[in-house]
């Protein structure tokens, strides 16, 4: 994968173009780009992928080829992160009596 094939697979994807910066990468010109933001770019003949906060770059991965770093930051962008785990019957039963000393009470399902 190269940084065209990378920017159509985020196209694709959904991501909005405002959460990543790609050299070469079209994006949306009417969506603004928040301070904060992914990065990949070429620095001293290898491939970075980073972080954008504030106006400073950190660098999270170096990669000696576009493709892994092109794979990396499309995994960064595109993991919905941990599936939520239910509470337990005992954390449930504890929510809900919480709930009924702040005046709303609800039957277990």
């Amino acid at each position: 994968m190269d940084r065209r094939q990378l920017c159509e697979a985020l196209d694709a994807a959904g991501v909005p173009a405002g959460l990543y910066e790609i050299a070469d990468c079209p994006g949306s010109p009417d969506v603004p780009r928040p301070e904060d933001r992914l990065y990949l770019e070429r620095q001293a003949g290898e491939w970075v992928v980073g972080v954008r906060q504030r106006g400073a770059r950190t660098v999270w991965a170096r990669f000696a080829d576009e493709d892994q770093a092109c794979r990396r930051l499309y995994a960064e962008l595109t993991d919905p992160g941990p599936h939520p785990v239910p509470p337990s019957p005992e954390e449930a039963g504890r929510i809900l009596r919480a709930g009924d000393s702040e005046g709303s009470v609800r039957e277990p399902d």
